[in-house]
């Protein structure tokens, strides 16, 4: 029979070689007749029957109504994150190559520019020293050497040094001093730069570990002090790196007033807390450092500037020693720049492409039928999914993470709730007849053998769970953890974090049970994949865990068993009723409007 007009989510074209595909035409439209019966109107119930078709009728408007403002919103925000991209584009060229007028738009005369001293093919001398002072002159330098100002062909300078340093040294705030001098020798001119070997660093909030079984308390060697104030601690610096900026850029007024050097600067900027030789309390604090003296081109010299400043304005926000502005800062710091920019280009890709793998994703649950999603979807492990987003909340709630952080992965919760909503319904039910529980149970009655999601569930569980019970029983024995809570939560943590990919693996069996991929949201999972391919590149630049950059590769698997279901899969198009035995009239949602 004709598909009822403003049906939701229609049913596609099944496969041949599924179970619904086999069944023959008459014996499908047979077992379709009882749903054709309508029951008779009795008399006196016309004003109901009326109302109800005035509500069927302003349904389909409704959605409509309602999809054309997700629709126009996600629309509107890709037109305006592309704009942002040129903008922020546009601005970073700016920065890094400045663009002066030559002719002065009010008296219409040449602008006075005024070059680098430092000209290209100029020989310089340089020296540096490692000392308690700057720029010791009656000790030899650590290394002397001479060099043309040229940036093709010049070979990094680089030294070793044994660093060393008392714990009465940094009670008193003192630090070993790398200097560097750089000589030009036509015009007698010299830069200077200095920087310590010691970096003093906040001190960290120590929190106490306790071996639960036992009550003992982990020890923890306190690093020590540097000044006698007690608010820094002090690291030992690996690698040190003295910059010269190749710059012959010609510079108007303000920006110069006269003929100028280049910079000389000791570079920290790479460095992250990770990185740095931790000291201790007993007698001399000796570790070998590596000191370098290279050139810097002025783009990069100008863009670390800039980023400089920005990252001083966001440990505002996240905190100079948050996660997050390390990951910034060795990404900026530590990635080729080539490398970089190809980075941030697919950094905006990400951004859009998850933002349209969520406007697609609530599209389909929005059209879709409670029947429809609890036969074809794994909705359970949505619910599941939901409970493991939560205990990551209070993990990292726990951990003390970022309230952005947090806001986004509690975003995620809400739209997971309301996609189960759309399948399933709360009903109250008593633990041993006692205490009330709520239970989540389907809106549509099925039946147990046909109920794959249910049964995909039940074989994972019974698979993870030794495993998991294993871990939670290692990391008691073996590890510290701050309390029980924070036990259970760590625990928590890392099986979601290690294990959260096997929750795509339910809709595989799906798919396998009912032979066929044609009701899976194609487009979101297109968009997903394509931002999982960009979390890949992330994963290979971005200093991350090494389980979480395996994880990030794993999801990749699931993907292509998705696209092999899809082969393997064939759609017959030539069948004209559907598995419940419903005559397909070839009218698709969306089509209606272009045949008008």
């Amino acid at each position: 029979r004709p598909r009822p007009p403003g049906q939701p989510c229609r049913l596609p074209v099944l496969p041949a070689s599924s179970p619904a595909a086999m069944a023959k035409p008459a014996d499908a439209s047979k077992a379709a007749a009882p749903k054709t019966a309508a029951p008779a109107r009795q008399p006196g119930s016309s004003d109901s029957a009326q109302e109800a078709d005035a509500k069927v009728r302003e349904a389909p408007k409704k959605k409509s109504m309602w999809r054309g403002l997700l629709t126009g919103g996600a629309n509107s925000m890709v037109v305006l994150v592309l704009f942002w991209s040129v903008y922020v584009a546009n601005t970073f060229r700016g920065i890094l190559w400045p663009k002066f007028p030559e002719m002065d738009p009010v008296t219409h005369s040449f602008v006075t520019k005024h070059q680098n001293i430092f000209r290209e093919g100029d020989r310089l001398k340089a020296k540096l020293w490692v000392d308690k002072s700057a720029w010791p002159n009656k000790k030899p330098p650590l290394a002397e050497f001479e060099f043309d100002y040229e940036w093709e062909g010049f070979k990094t300078v680089s030294r070793t040094v044994n660093a060393s340093i008392t714990d009465a040294q940094l009670v008193k705030g003192e630090n070993m001093l790398l200097s560097a001098e750089v000589l030009h020798e036509k015009s007698g001119r010299v830069v200077r730069a200095k920087g310590g070997l010691v970096k003093a660093m906040a001190t960290p909030e120590v929190r106490l570990k306790y071996r639960l079984l036992s009550g003992a308390q982990c020890p923890e060697e306190p690093e020590p002090g540097f000044g006698n104030k007690g608010t820094h601690i002090a690291r030992g610096i690996p690698m040190m790196q003295v910059r010269l900026v190749f710059d012959d850029t010609a510079y108007p007024t303000p920006w110069a007033r006269s003929p100028w050097t280049p910079p000389l600067f000791v570079d920290e900027f790479w460095l992250t807390n990770d990185q740095l030789v931790k000291l201790n309390h007993t007698g001399a604090n000796i570790w070998e450092s590596q000191v370098q003296f290279e050139l810097m081109g002025v783009a990069r010299w100008r863009f670390q500037q800039h980023m400089e400043r920005s990252l001083e304005q966001n440990a505002k926000i996240w905190g100079e020693d948050s996660e997050e502005m390390l990951q910034m800062r060795d990404l900026f710091a530590n990635t080729n720049p080539y490398l970089l920019v190809v980075t941030l280009v697919v950094s905006v890709l990400h951004m859009l492409f998850e933002f349209l793998a969520f406007k697609n994703d609530v599209e389909f649950f929005q059209d879709c039928d409670p029947e429809t999603l609890n036969k074809y979807i794994s909705v359970q492990s949505i619910v599941v999914g939901i409970f493991m987003q939560i205990l990551l909340l209070l993990y990292l709630w726990d951990e003390s993470a970022n309230l952005l952080v947090l806001v986004t992965s509690l975003v995620g919760v809400f739209v997971d709730v309301w996609k189960v909503q759309r399948a399933m319904k709360v009903e109250w039910g008593k633990l041993f007849g006692i205490v009330p529980i709520p239970t989540l149970v389907s809106k549509v009655n099925r039946e147990k053998a046909d109920n794959f999601d249910g049964i995909a569930m039940k074989w994972l569980g019974l698979i993870l769970a030794p495993g998991i019970l294993g871990y939670a029983g290692y990391t008691l024995v073996y590890d510290c953890h701050k309390s029980w809570y924070s036990y259970f939560f760590f625990v928590s943590s890392s099986c979601v974090y290690s294990l959260g990919f096997v929750l795509m693996t339910p809709q595989v069996f799906i798919n396998y049970k009912h032979k066929s991929v044609a009701y899976l949201p194609w487009k979101k999972f297109v968009y997903r994949a394509i931002s999982t391919f960009i979390d890949d590149l992330f994963a290979l630049i971005i200093r991350m865990p090494t389980m979480h950059r395996l994880s990030c590769f794993r999801d990749d698997i699931v993907f292509f068993i998705y696209l092999y279901q899809r082969q393997i899969y064939k759609v017959d198009k030539s069948r004209t009723f559907d598995e419940d035995g419903f005559e397909i009239t070839g009218s698709v949602p969306g089509e209606e409007k272009k045949q008008k």
